[in-house]
């Protein structure tokens, strides 16, 4: 209910902003129907999202049908591609820390972890992490199999706070035994870790990645291309917000 209220709200906003602008610029006060029908497109989006309608009527015009066409797209132009590291962050006692500079530099967004690799090391890591999360621009830890393909995601804040803690339920040696030893089981513990399985590929459309991210309860998820090799993140808040505006651009 919380939800449907709030789209009510968003409504009511809509409708008043279109109606201050137009009074502003010096139109006379008046609402016209492509007024409602875009101040709709909130509450539309939650209902056929939710499953409460199948379409949403307005005179001879059904949101439905802009609303299917809009989730029918591909989320290509949605996915946000990262600033990574060519290659593979290699860590071990000898080398490592001193790539960090660079890092910061080229706004690293997240840090490469290459399976079975043999070579990390448990401090380092934690170095890495606790320098890097000092930055916004650093979100996620990648994991990758020898060949390339992707084989999760975590949040690279998260686990640094988990790292640092001390006493917490697994510590930066722990991390480093795992990748080592291709211990995909344990990776699942890392910090809203998502799967290889549950990546998406770049032409799913908008409406399946929205109700994925409904199913897994989570707000982003990475995206693979044809040789399951990790290209970027998408989020529901950008999908949202480009099915609203394809809805509204279909109603002009």
């Amino acid at each position: 209910m919380n939800a449907l209220f709030i789209s009510l709200a968003v409504f009511v906003l809509i409708v008043a902003i279109m109606i201050i602008l137009r009074i502003f610029i010096g139109e006379k006060f008046e609402i016209k129907n492509s007024d409602i029908l875009i101040a709709l497109i909130p509450i539309a989006l939650w209902l056929v999202l939710t499953g409460k309608i199948q379409s949403l009527a307005f005179g001879e015009f059904k949101i439905e049908a802009a609303f299917a066409k809009a989730s029918q797209t591909a989320i290509t132009k949605q996915i946000t591609p990262l600033k990574l590291p060519v290659e593979s962050i290699r860590m071990d006692p000898k080398r490592g820390v001193e790539e960090i500079p660079r890092l910061i530099k080229n706004k690293t967004e997240a840090l490469f972890f290459e399976l079975g690799y043999g070579g990390y090391y448990g401090p380092a890591i934690e170095e890495y992490l606790k320098t890097l999360s000092l930055y916004p621009f650093f979100k996620y830890i990648i994991i990758t199999s020898s060949d390339g393909k992707f084989v999760g995601m975590a949040d690279a804040h998260e686990l640094n706070s988990i790292l640092v803690a001390r006493g917490g339920p697994f510590n930066s040696n722990d991390f480093a035994r795992w990748i080592n030893g291709r211990d995909i089981d344990s990776l699942t513990k890392l910090p809203r870790f998502v799967p290889a399985k549950d990546a998406i590929k770049k032409d799913l459309d908008k409406q399946a990645a929205l109700e994925k991210m409904e199913e897994l309860n989570i707000e982003m998820l990475p995206v693979v291309d044809e040789q399951g090799k990790f290209v970027g993140i998408v989020d529901r808040s950008r999908l949202t917000s480009s099915l609203i505006i394809d809805v509204a651009s279909k109603l002009k």
